[in-house]
C-alpha cells in the first residue's frame, strides 16, 4: 500500500524521499563508522593502561621479591596511579588476598579465568558497566602462585561515547530534516520548469499548434527535452499544414470535374435523348472527366499510402539499362511526336523499387512530352560512377520560369504560364517523383530556362551497383 501511495505521488514528493533516504543513510554509515573509531581508541587506551599497570607490577615484583607485603594496603598506592584501575589479589583457588580500596565489582567470570589464563586483555560487561581485564601470574614463596587481576572501568569513557551519540542523533535528526526540506524546495525548483511544459502543452490543441515552449537556462535534459516537444509540435503543425493544403487542392481539383460532368448529365437529361450530337460529346466529355478523375484519385491515395507510411517499397536488384531501354521503347510507342532516346545508358545493376523507379521515368517523360513542341527530340541518360546513380531527363520544350522552378515539386503545383488545363494536368506528378526518389534516399534537381528546355537529374546514392564494361 505504501508503494502505491510512492508510485502514485509527484516526482518531487518521490525525489525528496529518495534523497532524504540516501542522505540518512549516508549520515548512520558515516556516524557507526565515527562511533566504532571511538570506541576503538577508547579500548585502546584502556588496554594501555592495563598494560601499564601490568609492567608496574612485574617490576616491582622483581625488585621486592622477598619482602613484597600482598596484604598491605600500601601495595596499591605504590602500583598504580591511573584512574579507574582497580586492582584484585587472589590465590590460584580463588582465594582473596587482597583488593584495591573501594573496589566495586563482584564478579564470578573474573575468578573462572584464573583457570584458563592467557595474555590478552579482555573487555567485559557488568550489570551495565563496561570493564577492560587482564591477569597477570606472579609466583610466591608464602602463597605459591598468586594472580593480580586488574580491572579498568571504562564508565566514563562510555558515557563520553553516550553523549557523543546524542549529539551525532540530534545533529543528524537535524540534517535529515533540513534535506527533506532543502530537498523539496530544490526539486520543487528545478522540476517547475515541467509545470511550465504541462501547462503550455494543455494550451496546445489541433487549433492552436503555433505556441510553443520558452524556457531560458543551461542546456540540460529538461532544455533538450523542450527543444525536442517544440520540433515534435513543429512537424505536426507542418503535418497538418500540409493535410489541410492537400485537402483544400484537392477539393478544387475535383470540383471540376465533377461540376463538368454534372453539367453534362443536365445536358443528357435536357435535350441527350433526343439530340445525337449532344449524347456523344456528353458521353465523351463524362468519359473523359472520369478517367481524370480517376487518375488523381489514384495519385492521391498513392501519396497518401507514403504519407501515412503504407505505401509499400519492394527493392531488389535490377538492370537499370535495361529498365531505361524499356520506358524509351514503350514512350516511343505511345507518343509518335517526339524522338525519344539515349545517348548514354550505362550497363549495371542498382537495388531498388523497379515498379517506382519505372513511375518516375515516366512522369520525367510524360511531362516532356506534354511541354515540348512536336517533332523535338527527348533525350533520357544514365551514368553509373562507383556508388553513385546519376539520371537525367532533358528536353528542349517551353522551360519554366525562374521563380518557379523551386515549387514546381509542391502538390498540387501548377505553372500556368502558356499552359492549358489539358496540358497542365493535376500538379501531382512530380511530387510522386520527389517522393520516390526522398524513399530511395536520392536527391532531385530541376534545371530549366524559360524558352529553352528543362533537364530533370536525379542522383540515387549508396546503392550495391554490379558495373559491366
Amino acid at each position: 500500500m505504501n508503494f502505491k501511495i510512492l508510485n502514485n505521488a509527484r516526482i518531487s514528493i518521490k525525489l525528496t524521499i529518495i534523497y532524504a533516504f540516501m542522505f540518512s543513510l549516508i549520515l548512520i554509515l558515516i556516524n557507526a563508522t565515527i562511533l566504532f573509531g571511538i570506541e576503538h581508541y577508547l579500548y585502546s587506551e584502556a588496554d594501555s593502561d592495563i598494560e601499564e599497570t601490568k609492567s608496574i607490577i612485574l617490576n616491582m615484583s622483581k625488585v621486592q621479591s622477598q619482602q613484597l607485603d600482598l596484604a598491605s594496603e600500601e601495595i596499591f598506592s605504590n602500583i598504580s596511579s591511573a584512574d579507574d584501575i582497580y586492582i584484585r589479589i587472589v590465590k590460584k583457588d580463588g582465594e582473596l588476598i587482597n583488593a584495591s580500596e573501594d573496589f566495586p565489582f563482584n564478579i564470578n567470570e573474573l575468578n573462572y579465568d584464573i583457570q584458563y589464563l592467557d595474555d590478552e586483555e579482555k573487555h567485559i560487561e557488568d550489570k551495565g558497566r563496561h570493564l577492560g581485564y587482564k591477569s597477570v601470574e606472579y609466583n610466591t614463596q608464602e602463597n605459591g602462585i598468586i594472580y593480580f587481576q586488574i580491572v579498568k572501568d571504562m564508565e566514563s569513557e562510555y558515557d563520553f561515547m553516550k553523549i557523543v551519540f546524542m549529539l551525532m542523533a540530534v545533529a543528524d535528526s537535524i540534517g535529515i530534516i533540513a534535506s527533506i526540506i532543502v530537498g523539496y524546495i530544490v526539486s520543487k525548483k528545478m522540476l517547475k520548469p515541467i509545470d511550465y511544459i504541462t501547462k503550455t502543452a494543455d494550451n496546445i490543441s489541433i487549433n492552436n499548434l503555433k505556441e510553443r515552449i520558452d524556457i531560458s537556462g543551461p542546456d540540460d535534459e529538461l532544455t533538450r527535452l523542450v527543444n525536442t516537444f517544440n520540433k515534435m509540435i513543429d512537424r505536426l503543425q507542418d503535418s497538418f499544414d500540409r493535410q489541410v493544403q492537400f485537402v483544400s487542392d484537392a477539393s478544387h481539383e475535383l470540383r471540376t470535374p465533377i461540376a463538368v460532368v454534372q453539367g453534362y448529365a443536365n445536358l443528357l437529361d435536357r435535350w441527350g435523348k433526343n439530340d445525337k450530337n449532344a449524347l456523344e460529346k456528353s458521353i465523351y466529355a463524362i468519359k473523359l472527366e472520369a478517367s481524370n478523375m480517376a487518375n488523381l484519385v489514384e495519385k492521391l491515395l498513392f501519396l497518401a499510402k507514403g504519407d501515412s507510411g503504407m505505401q509499400v517499397i519492394e527493392k531488389k536488384e535490377f538492370w537499370l539499362n535495361k529498365l531505361i531501354e524499356d520506358v524509351i521503347d514503350e514512350s516511343n510507342v505511345i507518343d509518335e511526336n517526339h524522338e525519344i532516346f539515349s545517348s548514354r545508358n550505362d550497363i549495371g545493376k542498382i537495388t531498388a523499387d523497379y515498379g517506382m523507379i519505372k513511375q518516375m521515368l515516366r512522369i520525367f517523360i510524360s511531362n516532356s512530352i506534354k511541354f515540348t513542341p512536336d517533332n523535338v527530340k527527348i533525350e533520357i541518360n544514365s551514368e553509373i560512377h562507383e556508388e553513385v546513380v546519376r539520371i537525367t531527363v532533358v528536353d528542349t520544350g517551353i522551360g519554366i520560369p525562374k521563380d518557379e522552378i523551386d515549387n514546381i515539386l509542391e502538390r498540387f503545383y501548377i505553372v500556368d504560364k502558356s499552359r492549358s488545363k489539358e496540358k497542365a494536368g493535376s500538379g501531382l506528378g512530380l511530387s510522386i517523383a520527389k517522393w520516390i526518389v526522398d524513399m530511395h534516399q536520392g536527391t532531385i534537381k530541376v534545371e530549366s530556362e524559360e524558352g529553352k528546355g528543362t533537364k530533370v537529374v536525379v542522383i540515387l546514392q549508396n546503392y550495391k551497383l554490379s558495373n559491366i564494361h
